[in-house]
């Protein structure tokens, strides 16, 4: 089960959040992009990584980072199969996947998830 999905900018702006269980500090998007953003030696972060007991999976679509978070072990590809599909809806809907476009459909992007 997720926690938490959310849509972060390339700067690291929370464009969409939505909680799904509260067992996950409200801080976790910052939290996941700095560890994204500052990966140990250079290397781009993997998909899957925990930080302080929390585990984020992400995707990268359009320079948007999606992200999900859970407490408990989950299914890693079934999660990012999750984002990836939620990355086409959204595209299907809004016609593009940007920032620009996320933020003027907020409402539907919401609504579907």
């Amino acid at each position: 089960m997720i926690s938490q999905l959310f849509i972060l900018s390339p700067r690291g702006d929370v464009i969409i959040k939505k909680e799904y269980r509260h067992d996950v500090p409200k801080t976790s998007p910052e939290t996941f992009f700095r560890a994204v953003r500052f990966w140990k030696d250079g290397e781009r972060a993997p998909a899957v990584f925990a930080e302080d007991g929390v585990h984020y999976l992400h995707v990268k679509a359009n320079g948007l980072f999606l992200a999900t978070t859970t407490r408990k072990n989950v299914s890693p590809s079934h999660v990012l199969e999750l984002l990836h599909r939620v990355a086409k809806v959204i595209k299907d809907y809004c016609g593009v996947m940007n920032e620009d476009a996320l933020r003027k459909n907020s409402v539907l992007a919401y609504e579907l998830l």
